[in-house]
């Protein structure tokens, strides 16, 4: 019997999953997370804080530009890391000729799975999105509307 993975057997949660423990997110995952959103925050309040009070501009735009270095860096190493560890087992070429996998193969295609369907990078994608779109509508209002 073909095993079916976790997330499209909905008998089963994740937490049943083999995998779990590695596709978990960790506790520093989410700190980077949080840094992320509040960096986005942070660089797109800078025109609303420019007329008002030009300091909490220059503090905001700090705020923004290091926790868009830690969250991208983060992000870097762990893409990184997951490119490593594919050339390190020759995984693409593997599949492409349709080379036999190990266990240990498929565990890491599964926690490679895990990774890209975070529904924290999905959260964080609308967020840039959403604060973009917003602060472009705010910074229009203030430089042409009034």
């Amino acid at each position: 019997m073909e095993k079916q993975s976790c997330r499209q057997d909905k008998t089963k949660s994740c937490k049943d999953c083999p995998a779990y423990k590695k596709c978990r997110d960790t506790a520093g995952s989410w700190l980077v997370f949080f840094i992320g959103l509040l960096a986005t925050i942070a660089i797109r309040v800078v025109n609303l804080f420019l007329d008002a009070n030009p300091l909490w501009a220059k503090i905001s735009w700090y705020i923004g530009i290091v926790g868009f270095l830690l969250y991208f860096l983060y992000k870097f190493n762990q893409d990184r890391g997951l490119q490593r560890n594919i050339e390190k087992i020759q995984l693409s070429e593997r599949l492409l000729t349709k080379g036999s996998l190990s266990s240990a193969d498929y565990e890491f295609l599964t926690l490679v799975i895990c990774k890209l369907k975070s529904k924290k990078d999905a959260i964080n994608y609308f967020f840039i999105f959403f604060t973009s779109a917003l602060a472009l509508l705010l910074g229009i209002y203030q430089d042409f509307l009034r």
